[in-house]
């Protein structure tokens, strides 16, 4: 708890120099993830987690999106072309490894947002990339090395009935896979002086486990053994509903995924309820969190675990309330 807090008050004077700078190089993006860190509580009983780290980062080509909804001759199609590095990143009370089986995600990505003839807005998102934990052991043995006849044989022993939770090598166990992402989201604005007041946002779509590194480079992929285990599909939704009041706002989301084709012993559904205020006026993107969640793990190889769990700490909105609303 201490080193959490203390992550905590470090971070805390970044978002503030960054809102500083809001309007110089903060950009936005309707669709993703806000990045976050906080504390949660265990998901199964054997171990036990200090805190967590999204510190998701986009880095655009190009974007136009802030800009181009500010215009006064207003766009209705804006887009940003983009890498993203989504890693996520645990500390558990363990004395051999302080940071255990990190996961990275980089992904090359574009978003694109239509303005409607009302002034709400349809968008998609599509990312390709790499998703692994940088691990090179056998994900059921920690004595072996993963790739290896010794490593592969265990998965023979892997019936429809093996728990793959009690066997899982928590310490060392190799995932990897390559992936794509394609999100829409639909948003119905209620304006007052040009900006969203009262937002419903809806988002849904899939992930997609595959062998090729954005489809063709020949690296990066699953096993033959693994993919078996993962399941291909994540189908996902979401809502969110969001109100600005006069120093403050507020946001309620819930999202849901779906793990299609994976083992029998993988719960398949995963719920999170998630609430959000955003206190400074000063600095809108800012705010803090609360998370409840149930169902599968996403963490890497531990989306075998299955359990509830509560998350909460410090948030950074990707797509804080602005002027939206030009003249046509």
């Amino acid at each position: 708890m201490r080193s959490m807090v203390s992550a905590l008050l470090m971070l805390i004077p970044l978002f503030s120099i960054a809102q500083k700078n809001f309007n110089n190089y903060f950009q936005f993006y309707p669709i993703g993830d806000d990045p976050n860190i906080g504390y949660r509580t265990s998901i199964i009983p054997s171990e036990k987690l200090i805190f967590e780290a999204n510190p998701n980062v986009r880095y655009s080509f190009y974007n136009n999106i802030q800009k181009g909804l500010l215009n006064e001759k207003t766009q209705n199609h804006v887009s940003a072309w983009y890498v993203a590095f989504r890693p996520q990143i645990r500390m558990y009370d363990r004395a051999s490894l302080p940071v255990v089986m990190p996961s990275y995600r980089v992904f090359l990505g574009t978003q694109h947002m239509f303005r409607l003839k009302n002034d709400n807005f349809l968008s998609f998102s599509l990312e390709s990339g790499h998703y692994s934990n940088g691990q090179s052991g056998s994900a059921f043995s920690e004595t072996l090395v993963d790739g290896t006849k010794e490593s592969e044989a265990l998965y023979n022993d892997i019936t429809p009935e093996t728990n793959l939770s009690a066997i899982l090598n928590r310490k060392s166990g190799n995932f990897s896979t390559n992936l794509t992402e394609l999100l829409f989201n639909y948003r119905n604005n209620h304006y007052s002086d040009n900006i969203p007041v009262r937002v419903h946002s809806i988002t849904g779509g899939l992930v997609f486990y595959h062998n090729r590194f954005l489809g063709i480079g020949k690296f990066g992929g699953y096993s033959a053994n693994d993919i078996k285990l993962y399941g291909r599909y994540r189908w996902q939704l979401g809502y969110e509903f969001t109100k600005q009041l006069t120093n403050f706002r507020y946001s309620i989301a819930e999202k849901m995924e779906l793990i299609g084709g994976a083992h029998p012993s993988v719960e398949p559904f995963r719920s999170e309820t998630i609430a959000s205020v955003y206190p400074f006026k000063s600095m809108q993107a800012l705010g803090f969190f609360v998370n409840y969640t149930f169902g599968h793990d996403n963490y890497n190889y531990r989306f075998v675990d299955s359990g509830s769990n509560l998350f909460f700490g410090v948030t950074w909105s990707g797509f804080p309330p602005f002027a939206m609303k030009g003249d046509f």
